[in-house]
C-alpha cells in the first residue's frame, strides 16, 4: 500500500483512508464503527464516526503482512456491513475465502488500482566460498528481481558493511526476471559484521534494503589417523590457516580429542582397532565426516568390520595392481564448483590402482574411465563418509602428484564444515536452530534485542542446540542480538518475505469471478473515486432517494408559473 494510486499522486493507503472517511458520511453519527488494520485484527475497539475519522487520519504503513483469512473472518461483533479497502495483492489475498464469509453480514470489497506494479527487490544473497576470512578478499552473489513489466536500465546497487560503503554499481534489470551479479568484499577485524545491499527504487521503498550478517568462520578441525609421520595430508592441510590439523597413530589415539573433529581421515592404516571402529560409527551418526583411504595391503579383516558398522557395501580388492586412468570430471558437478578457472575437456587425468571397491553410493565424485567409482560420498544419517579407491603412495596413485590433488582434498575437508547460522532470515521463519554452550546459572532465557526493543521467543535447548521461534510481534527488519544474561551470544539479520514485494493485484472482474451466482452478501466495486462508491452503496441499500428530484421539479414548475404570469 506504499505504491501510488493510478489516478492520484497519493499512496494507496492514503486513498484508502480518504475513501473510508467518505463511506462514514453515509451512516448516522451514532453508528458503531470498528477500524481494523493489518496491525490490530480482532482487537479494534468500537467507536463513533468522529473517532473513526480520527483513527483513519492516523493510519500508517505496517510491516505486518496482509492475511486475508484474518480479515474476512475477524470477529466484528454484530457488524452488519464490512468494508475492505485493499489493493488485493495476489501473493497474499486468498480468493477461496470469499465463499466462506459470514452469511449474516454484507461485505463490500473496494479495490484500489495502483499506477504500476513495478518493483525491484533483493531476492537473496549467498557467499561464493563456504568460509568468511578476515582481511581476505571474498565474493558473494546478489540476486535482484524486477517484478515490473518494463526493463530498468542502470539500477543503482550499493553494498554497505558496518556503515561503510564497500561497492557501488549499476545493473540492467530485464522485466519479470532475476538478475544475478557478484560483488567482491573484504572484512576487517574480528567479530560479526552488519551488512546490507541497497537498491534505489521508487515509490515502493520498504524492501530496498536486504540485511545480512558476515560472521568470520572458525578453524576447521582435521584429524588424520595414519602410521606415517610423513603423510602428504599433513603438509597439504598445514598450508591453509583455516585448517587446524592433528595426527594420531593407530596405537596412540586420544579419543576425547577425536570427537571434537570436523573431519577424520583414516589414511592407509593396516589394522583398525575395535574401539576406533565403534568411535567412528558414533562420530558419523552424530553428524561427523569420515574419509577412508585404503592401505597397501589387501588382507586386513578389520576394514570389513568397519564397512559393516557404517552400512557401506565396500571391501578391499585382492590382487589388484593395475593402474587405470580416471575419467574427466563433469564441470557441472557441485563438488568441483570454483575449482576449474578454465575447464579443459581434454585435460590429462591421473591413473590409480583400485584397492577398495564399492557400489551404490550417494554420489560418485570421480570415476575410472571404465565407469568404476574412484571417489564417492555416502550419506549416513546426519554424517557423511568418503571413500577413495587407491592409497596415497605415488606408485599406486598418481593423483598425489597431479594438480587436482590439492583442490580435491581441500574440498573433502571443507565439505565437513557446518554453517550453523544462515547469513539472513525471513521475518516469517518458523524456527531457528543454533549450537550453544551450556551456561551455569538458573536463568537461561535467551532474548532478541534491537536497540531498546526486547523479544523473548519460545525456546528450548535440545542436545546442545538452541531452538527458538521468531516472535510474531517481531515485525521490523534489521539486525537483532541474541542475548543471554545481558551478554550477546549471536547476531541475526531479518528481512521481509519476498511475497510482499510482488505487487500484482486482483482486478474487480477477477474478484467477481471468484463469487458464486447465489452469493449476494459480497459486493465488489469497480475502480472509482469515493463519490462513486458512496453513491453505489446508497442506491443499493437505501434505494433511490426521489425527494431530491421532486424538489427540483417543484422549483422548475414554480419558475415556469412565474414566467407565464409575468409575460402572458
Amino acid at each position: 500500500m506504499q505504491n501510488l494510486h493510478a489516478d492520484e499522486d497519493l499512496t494507496l493507503l492514503t486513498v484508502a483512508a480518504d475513501q473510508a472517511k467518505r463511506v462514514l458520511d453515509i451512516f448516522p453519527s451514532t453508528t458503531a464503527i470498528s477500524v481494523n488494520t493489518n496491525s490490530n485484527y480482532n482487537r479494534a475497539a468500537t467507536i463513533g464516526t468522529s473517532e473513526a475519522v480520527s483513527a483513519l487520519d492516523q493510519l500508517s504503513h505496517s510491516t505486518r503482512p496482509f492475511v486475508s483469512q484474518q480479515v474476512m473472518k475477524a470477529d466484528q461483533g454484530y457488524a452488519e456491513h464490512v468494508f475492505l479497502f485493499s489493493d488485493f495483492q495476489k501473493s497474499y489475498f486468498e480468493p477461496s475465502l470469499l465463499s466462506k464469509v459470514d452469511s449474516n453480514r454484507v461485505y463490500h470489497l473496494v479495490p484500489l488500482k495502483a499506477a504500476d506494479i513495478a518493483n525491484v527487490f533483493v531476492d537473496s544473497v549467498y557467499l561464493a566460498d563456504e568460509f568468511v576470512r578476515p582481511d581476505t578478499e571474498g565474493r558473494f552473489y546478489v540476486r535482484l528481481y524486477n517484478a515490473g513489466n518494463k526493463a530498468i536500465p542502470d539500477c543503482p546497487v550499493r553494498l554497505v558493511i558496518d556503515n561503510v560503503q564497500i561497492a557501488a554499481l549499476s545493473i540492467d534489470l530485464p522485466p519479470k526476471q532475476i538478475t544475478e551479479t557478484t560483488i567482491n568484499f573484504t572484512i576487517r577485524g574480528e567479530g560479526s559484521k552488519q551488512a546490507w545491499v541497497e537498491v534505489e527504487d521508487y515509490p515502493v521503498e520498504f524492501d530496498n534494503l536486504y540485511y545480512f550478517v558476515l560472521q568470520p568462520s572458525g578453524r576447521l578441525a582435521i584429524t588424520e589417523i595414519s602410521s606415517s609421520e610423513a603423510s602428504p595430508l599433513q603438509r597439504l592441510y598445514q598450508n591453509e590457516p583455516l585448517f587446524q590439523t592433528q595426527r594420531f597413530s593407530p596405537d596412540n589415539i586420544d579419543y576425547a580429542r577425536l570427537n571434537s573433529s570436523d573431519i577424520i581421515v583414516l589414511q592407509g592404516i593396516e589394522e583398525i582397532p575395535a574401539a576406533l571402529i565403534s568411535t567412528l560409527e558414533t562420530f558419523v551418526k552424530s553428524g561427523g565426516t569420515l574419509a577412508i583411504i585404503p592401505p597397501l595391503s589387501e588382507r586386513s579383516s578389520t576394514y570389513a568390520a568397519l564397512m559393516q558398522a557404517l552400512a557401506i557395501p565396500a571391501n578391499l580388492n585382492t590382487g589388484s595392481s593395475t593402474k587405470t586412468s580416471l575419467a574427466i570430471p563433469s564441470r557441472d558437478n557441485p563438488f568441483f564448483k570454483t575449482i576449474f578457472s578454465d575447464y579443459d575437456p581434454k585435460m590429462q587425468m591421473p591413473a590409480a590402482v583400485r584397492k577398495l571397491v564399492w557400489s551404490r553410493s550417494s554420489e560418485d565424485i570421480l570415476k575410472y574411465r571404465g565407469g568404476a567409482p574412484y571417489l564417492s560420498r555416502f550419506d549416513r544419517g546426519q554424517g557423511k563418509v568418503y571413500l577413495l579407491a587407491a592409497p596415497l603412495q605415488p606408485e599406486q596413485n598418481e593423483l598425489v602428484s597431479h594438480a587436482l590433488f590439492v583442490p580435491v582434498m581441500y574440498r573433502l575437508a571443507i565439505s565437513s564444515y557446518k554453517q550453523e547460522q544462515q547469513i539472513a532470515y525471513r521475518l516469517q521463519n518458523s524456527a531457528i536452530s543454533i549450537p550453544v554452550q551450556k551456561q551455569a546459572g538458573s536463568e537461561n532465557i535467551y532474548k532478541l534485542v534491537k536497540d531498546s526493543t526486547v523479544f523473548i521467543p519460545e525456546q528450548q535447548i535440545r542436545g546442545g542446540r538452541l531452538v527458538f521461534n521468531v516472535p510474531p510481534d517481531l515485525e521490523e527488519p534489521g539486525f537483532y542480538d541474541l542475548q543471554l544474561q545481558g551478554n550477546t551470544v549471536g547476531r541475526f539479520a531479518f528481512n521481509f518475505e519476498k511475497q510482499e514485494s510482488l505487487l500484482e493485484q486482483y482486478s474487480p472482474a477477477e474478484l467477481r469471478s471468484f463469487l458464486s451466482k447465489d452469493q449476494q452478501q459480497v459486493h465488489v466495486y469497480d475502480y472509482s473515486d469515493t463519490f462513486s462508491v458512496k453513491s453505489e452503496f446508497e442506491k443499493r441499500f437505501f434505494g433511490v432517494t426521489l425527494w431530491k428530484y421532486c424538489l427540483i421539479l417543484c422549483l422548475i414548475f414554480l419558475m415556469a408559473e412565474i414566467a407565464l404570469i409575468r409575460f402572458l
